[in-house]
């Protein structure tokens, strides 16, 4: 093999792409962790907004997707937090808030994407593989 032969064009090579799984809600972070676990990524979970905030600021992931409304804080803080410490992932903001504001707020503070719950899980899955080009 050339050792300029790109990586993700070898297959024997391919590495997973880690995913940071954000929510307080079991049932929504077990349907996310066996939805994406099958379709290949390796996924970490998060309960609350602090730990989100820990586990995102080890520079491991590759993408986030976190709820908005989580104990310790919000998705909009961790966000901003993240953008502090020079923190660059790509983050899907996921949430039962559908005002405005928060969307927008999500948005300039660095969300990528913002689904609103209940949501369909073909079109997450579709936007995670969207963004993890």
């Amino acid at each position: 093999m050339c050792e300029n032969y790109p990586r993700s064009m070898d297959n024997d090579v391919k590495e997973k792409a880690r995913i940071l799984v954000a929510d307080d809600v079991e049932a929504v972070t077990t349907l996310l962790v066996t939805a994406l676990e099958t379709a290949g990524y390796d996924v970490e979970v998060a309960t609350d907004g602090e730990r989100a905030f820990e586990l995102g600021n080890s520079g491991e992931f590759d993408l986030a997707i976190i709820d908005q409304l989580m104990p310790g804080r919000l998705g909009t803080e961790i966000l901003r937090g993240w953008q502090e410490d020079g923190i660059e992932m790509p983050v899907i903001m996921l949430s039962g808030v559908e005002d405005d504001d928060v969307v927008v707020g999500s948005l300039e503070s660095g969300a990528i994407d913002y689904v609103h719950k209940p949501f369909r899980l073909p079109e997450l899955m579709a936007r995670v593989k969207k963004h993890l080009g």
